[in-house]
């Protein structure tokens, strides 16, 4: 995934089409077991219909909005699952 994103540097998205967003935590616990708290945040995005995607590695999960600006054309409809987190 990390090579397909780092080949495709251009904006997803335009009017007529739609990206999904979300934001996701890798983490290792131990054992499967425990309330894991260090990992790494990963903000990404699809385009329906063309599957051109983007992935970003972020270090403050709050600032995502900052990534929408980057990588995704104005105007897009944007479906997320609006989970508060």
């Amino acid at each position: 995934m990390l090579e397909c994103t780092e080949e495709n540097l251009e904006q997803i998205g335009n009017k007529d089409n739609t990206v999904e967003i979300d934001k996701f935590k890798f983490i290792k616990r131990r054992y499967n077991r425990g309330h894991a708290v260090e990992g790494q945040w990963v903000f990404g995005g699809v385009e329906r219909g063309t599957g051109k995607m983007f992935l970003v590695s972020m270090h403050d999960c709050n600032r995502y909005i900052d990534w929408l600006i980057q990588w995704i054309k104005p105007g897009t409809t944007i479906y997320s699952d609006c989970w508060k987190s």
